[in-house]
This record gives C-alpha cells, sequence and structure tokens, in this order.
C-alpha cells in the first residue's frame, strides 16, 4: 500500500520533472565561462552522448518554485520517466526568473530572481577554472587551465549514486523531502567501514557487514553491484542486484522517500525503472517508516501498509495519536497489543532493565507522563516507556514484544466527586420570563466595561508610541549614516536606567540591536549563577565602517562557536569546527566534550547542542537559524536536521600572516606556529 501511494504521488512529479526539460535550446560538449540555463529560456546543457542533462524543473506541490539539477536524458527513455539523479543544493528552491550559470570567476552560482541573490554557489572563484563539462557518465566537473579536474557534482551527491560515482567517509545521501519526515532518513560511510541507513543521526536501522577497515568508499558498478572497496580497490563487501551481469545500459542506486536504499535498473522491454536490490526486506523495519501516521504491517501481498489501532478520530489525514491525555481526570487504562512494538519519534523515549510484562505495565500506568510501554525478553528482560503522544512502530506475528497504550477512561464515566441529584429529588422544571429592566442592566454595564477597556488599551498604545516617536525624532546621524544618541535620549530609552543588566549596561533590546562581540568573555554569572550577556560590541561599530556586516545572522555564528567552546573547553581554536564535527558526523561526539567535565554527559543534550552549534556556524549566512529556532532546538521543543559542511568559524588570514594555532584534542592543548 505504502508502495503503490509513492508510485501514484511519482508520476505527477515526473512529469512535471519532464516538462521543465522540454527541448528548446542546449548545450552540448564543454560549456565555456558566461553559459547559462534559465527557466524563461527553458534551455539546458546535455552530455556528448546525449544520455544526461542539466536544466529546472519544478515539483507539483510547488507550482512556482524550481530546482536545477541532472537528469536521464536518453531518447530510449520515456519523457515522464527520466528521472533526475542530482540536484543543486539538495533541496534549494528558486523563483520562475532564476538562472543557474557558470559566471566569469569560474563559479557556478543559482541565482534566486525573488530574492535577488544568489542561493549556492560551487565556491570556485580561486580554482582558476576556465570551462565545465557535463561528462557523459552523469558528472558536472569544472576544469582549470590545465584541464584538471577542480570541481565535480559526484563530490556531492544528494539522494543518488550513478554507475562509477563514490560515497566516502562525511558523505551523505539523503532522502528527498515529500513529508517531514523524509529529510531525516540518510546513508553513512562509518568509520568502521560499513554502509549506514540512520534516522537522524543516533538510530541506525540498517548496518552492511563487513570487515572493519579504514580509507575506505562505496561505489555502484556498471554490471549491477554495490561495494564497499579498501584503499587498494579491493571490495570488502558486495551486495548485487537481481540482474547483476546482465546488459543493463542505465542504473542508479537512490534513497527513497521510504528511507530504504535501492538499486534500479531500466527494462527496455515494459519501459520502466525496476527495483533488483533493497537494503531492508521488510520495510516495516525502516525507523519510522510511517512517521507520524501509525505503526507498520506486512499485508498479505507482501506489502507495507500503515495502521492506528488508536485512533479516536476518523479523519484519514490526522496522525496517530495515543488517546491519553496528561490532564486525563478519570481513571487510566493500558490496552494491550500482542506482536507490536511501538515507539516514540520526540521526545526520546528510555528503557528500565523490568523482570515481567506485569511490572513493565504498571511502571507506565503509574507514571502520569508514560503513554505508552514496550516489553520485550531477548535474552534480558527490557521494558521501553515514552513519553509522547505521537508514537510509530511495526506489528508482526513473528515479534515477541508486547505494547500497552495507555487510554482515559469513558469520560462519561461517574466522578465520585461529583454529587448527582435523582429525578425524584429534582425540583420542577418551571418556564422563566424575561426580565427587560435586568436585560437593560447588564446591557448597560457590558457596554460601560468594554468603553473602559477600550480606552486604557487606546492610552497605553498612545504612551508608548509617542515615547517611542519623542526618541526618534531626536535621532541624529553623524558622517558614517550611525544613529548617534544624546545622553536624555539614552535615558529615555532606558527608562532613567531602571532596570541594569550588568557593569555599565541598562535594559532599553525592544528594537533590534545587533550584539557584535559576542564570546565567552562577555557571558556573566549573576549572582544565582544565571547567564547575563554584556559588553554589546557598539565601539566596534565606531571603529569601523557601518557596512561591516554587525547582523543577526553575524550574532548566531558567533553563537555557535561560543557553544563549541563551552562544550570543548577550547579557547581560541581555529581547527576546532572541522575537528568537532568530523568526531560528530563518526559517531565520536562524547570525544568532543571537555574531559574536565564530572559525572558523565546527556548523549541527547549533547546531540542537540552539537548540531545547532554547526547549523549557527555555516558559510551561507541563510542557512544559519534565528535565536528563537535555537532557544526551543536546546529545549527539546523543535527537531534539527543534520547539519552539513562547511563552516564560517575561521577568520580569513592575510598571505604570510603568521599565527599561533591553538589545536585541542580530546581536552588538551598543543600550539604550535604557522606561516599561511
Amino acid at each position: 500500500m505504502l508502495k503503490q501511494d509513492m508510485y501514484i504521488l511519482e508520476f505527477p512529479f515526473l512529469l512535471c520533472i519532464s516538462i521543465g526539460f522540454l527541448l528548446h535550446s542546449l548545450v552540448v560538449g564543454q560549456i565555456p565561462l558566461g553559459s547559462k540555463v534559465s527557466v524563461v529560456d527553458n534551455n539546458f546543457w546535455v552530455s556528448s552522448n546525449g544520455d544526461f542533462a542539466l536544466g529546472f524543473f519544478n515539483t507539483s506541490d510547488q507550482p512556482n518554485q524550481y530546482s536545477v539539477g541532472i537528469r536521464f536524458n536518453s531518447d530510449s527513455i520515456p519523457v515522464s520517466k527520466r528521472e533526475v539523479v542530482w540536484v543543486v543544493g539538495a533541496d534549494v528552491t528558486v523563483a520562475n526568473k532564476s538562472y543557474f550559470q557558470l559566471n566569469q570567476y569560474g563559479e557556478l552560482v543559482l541565482f534566486d530572481s525573488f530574492k535577488g541573490q544568489n542561493v549556492w554557489t560551487s565556491q570556485t572563484s580561486m580554482l582558476s577554472v576556465v570551462s565545465a563539462d557535463l561528462r557523459d557518465d552523469g558528472n558536472l566537473i569544472l576544469l582549470n587551465r590545465k584541464k584538471d579536474v577542480v570541481w565535480q557534482s559526484f563530490n556531492t551527491p544528494s539522494d543518488t549514486l550513478l554507475p562509477g560515482q563514490t560515497l566516502s567517509v562525511l558523505q551523505i545521501l539523503r532522502a528527498a523531502s515529500s513529508n517531514s519526515m523524509s529529510s531525516y532518513f540518510s546513508l553513512y560511510v562509518n568509520a568502521s567501514g560499513q554502509l549506514q541507513l540512520r534516522w537522524e543521526s543516533h538510530v541506525t536501522y540498517w548496518t552492511s557487514g563487513s570487515p572493519i577497515s579504514s580509507n575506505i568508499t562505496a561505489s555502484l558498478t556498471s554490471s549491477g553491484a554495490l561495494q564497499v572497496r579498501d584503499q587498494r580497490l579491493k571490495p570488502v563487501w558486495s551486495a548485487f542486484g537481481e540482474d547483476h551481469g546482465d546488459v543493463v545500459q542505465y542504473r542508479f542506486l537512490r534513497l527513497d522517500v521510504d528511507g530504504n536504499l535501492r538499486l534500479y535498473s531500466w527494462v527496455e522491454a515494459s519501459q520502466a525503472w525496476k527495483s533488483v536490490w533493497q537494503a531492508v526486506e521488510n520495510q516495516c523495519n525502516v525507523f519510522a517508516t510511517c512517521g507520524e501516521g501509525g505503526i507498520c504491517v506486512l499485508t498479505a501481498a507482501g506489502s507495507s501498509d500503515c495502521i492506528c489501532p488508536f485512533k479516536v478520530t476518523t479523519d484519514s489525514n490526522s496522525k496517530c495519536v495515543v488517546p491519553y491525555r496528561e490532564d486525563c481526570k478519570s481513571i487510566s487504562n493500558m490496552v494491550r497489543h500482542n506482536h507490536t512494538n511501538l515507539y516514540g519519534l520526540y521526545p526520546k523515549g528510555y528503557s528500565v532493565i523490568q523482570p515481567s510484562l506485569h511490572q513493565c505495565e504498571s511502571l507506565c500506568l503509574n507514571d502520569p507522563d508514560c503513554t505508552v510501554a514496550t516489553f520485550a525478553n531477548n535474552g534480558t528482560a527490557q521494558c521501553w516507556l515514552e513519553k509522547t503522544r505521537y508514537v510509530t512502530g511495526y506489528s508482526d506475528p513473528s515479534l515477541s514484544s508486547v505494547s500497552f497504550v495507555k487510554t482515559c477512561s469513558d469520560p462519561r464515566a461517574v466522578n465520585p466527586n461529583l454529587m448527582v441529584t435523582s429525578p425524584a429529588q429534582s425540583s420542577p422544571i418551571r418556564s422563566y420570563e424575561f426580565c427587560i429592566p435586568c436585560l437593560i442592566g447588564v446591557a448597560s454595564g457590558t457596554l460601560v466595561v468594554f468603553i473602559l477597556i477600550q480606552l486604557g488599551v487606546v492610552f497605553c498604545i498612545y504612551r508608548r508610541t509617542s515615547s517611542r516617536k519623542k526618541a526618534a525624532l531626536a535621532y541624529t546621524h553623524n558622517s558614517r549614516g550611525l544613529i548617534v544618541l544624546s545622553f536624555s535620549e539614552i535615558k529615555d530609552l532606558t527608562e532613567n536606567f531602571k532596570h541594569q543588566m550588568g557593569p555599565e549596561m541598562f535594559k532599553g533590546c525592544r528594537e533590534f540591536v545587533s550584539h557584535g562581540n559576542l564570546k565567552c568573555e562577555n557571558v556573566l554569572l549573576d549572582e544565582n549563577f544565571e547567564a547575563k550577556v554584556t559588553e554589546f560590541g557598539l565601539w566596534r561599530v565606531n571603529a569601523e565602517a557601518s557596512g561591516c556586516g554587525f547582523s543577526a545572522e553575524r550574532d548566531v555564528m558567533e553563537f555557535g562557536n561560543m557553544v563549541l567552546r563551552l562544550i570543548s573547553g577550547c579557547r581560541d581554536v581555529r581547527d576546532l569546527c572541522e575537528w568537532a564535527y568530523k568526531e560528530w558526523m563518526e559517531g565520536r561526539a562524547e570525544n568532543v566534550v571537555d574531559k574536565a567535565i564530572d559525572g558523565g554527559i546527556n548523549l541527547q543534550d549533547l546531540e542537540r547542542a552539537l548540531r545547532i552549534a554547526f547549523w549557527c556556524l555555516q558559510n551561507n549566512e541563510r542557512m544559519r537559524p534565528s535565536m528563537g529556532e535555537v532557544v526551543k532546538v536546546l529545549e527539546g521543543t523543535l527537531t534539527v536536521d543534520p547539519p552539513p559542511p562547511p563552516f564560517s568559524c575561521q577568520r580569513p588570514l592575510e598571505i604570510e600572516e603568521v599565527v599561533d594555532v591553538e589545536i585541542c584534542f580530546q581536552g588538551i592543548f598543543v600550539s604550535k606556529s604557522k606561516a599561511l
């Protein structure tokens, strides 16, 4: 059922892609500087053999939003089935007058006409690029004057691998985002030389079997095999499609939106793509395959379906929600589901060792926050408890686990604290007559109260507006265009220095003010050990040009840098970002933590802190979150995707500048000097 629905959804999507690639004009062979494809011109670049083309396409659910990417272009494949194999920026979309260009500086840029700016670049302006080329294998490359490849799309995959393309450590395949859960699925190569399918970064639901090895890569062969190879290119693990060795002209490996990794082959006889291998045979074993839509079950035909056995509404589009509320006033019950494994998505649950099924059930029943309990005994009896109403999971007759779902009793049940009068004791029902004077009195009183409230609101608005106008009209500007405030104006804005926040720092903040100098040294602790930010960087605005880039995005970047310094205990470390990201990507996030911290760490909190820090440090300012989103992530009320590199934590250095670099490795400082 789930697989059939996916094909139904994919057909209009592919049709829209094909329409976006209709032949108007094209470029074949090497692509010179200045070449451009645009939505308006509906043109594209084509490989010399005609098998691949790069151009714009739009999705059916966003008719006026376009992406640019590479797709199959062979005449032997019908237009509606020419699959996209690479997308610029993965999920970046632009407006209908946008363009993709190899500019005169040797850089690929995606320009969004709506925002009026570049939303993606290849960052190759310093690599002496003289041309581009879309090769016959589907790889878009940039060449320098010596004809060396200095950049290639094969090194920045989206959700697909083509034959000859490799996936190495720190590279990721990420499923396309058809819904809120799809973008959480990803394929990694871990440090042990294994392929892993993960949901977010902490749930691994499939791992390729292979000996532990380093410096490995994964690749798809033209004969239809997925291989993991060592540094000598010797296969250490392989998976073969059912048509392995057959003459097949087109193949690709894709991480689909349902979280499963599949190998596809083009079948000329049926004029269709066929899945010849998939990593997870039972789709229900893919973590969160049903998202928040229920639990996964296998149908009689062998396909997967999502059902909600405890749904309390008949709306087919609603989420599958546990019918238990924390404010439940009546008696709570536990409903048993045999051969079922249930788990929560957010927040993540916890497990305890319980010797019996009954004790596991009682533990959840007596916990007012618990919604679901799952008991399993596979050598060790364990009880998983969840504290969220949004649960998912899977059910199969072969499973030995048993789940319990907490419910509230019928809301019409008798409340023992409520005194009920029998019909015989109740007073006879009598009709009431309208009391005209009473109605007039009530109406008059209501009108008076309403008028008084309105006058109060108007008065408050007038005071606030007049105060701001008084201060705003008095503002003057210096020669640099900066606002200059007099002492009386500052006194007015701070309400006569009423609220002191720190040394020589008073609350004014409601207008936005960029801090401009956020660092650990500017965070103080009060007598209750609560953090206070001080030393706003206004002196830097005075000392430097007004256009130096003090903004909310810069504050966010400096906050991310500060979070990494607090976690690691490293100060002024230029290589900290890359080192911390590498440790996190390879599953060693605890290595980033300062070794001086006693009492252990909460891995879930550490994961949230590192993720949001890496997002704050994104090179592209538009990819950085707002501080409101940062707060929600740190509180655990908002989820966040795994962040990509690169980072903006390193200050550009002048040529021949000599700097001292402190490198922190597992809490130990080593100082060295190097000339750049």
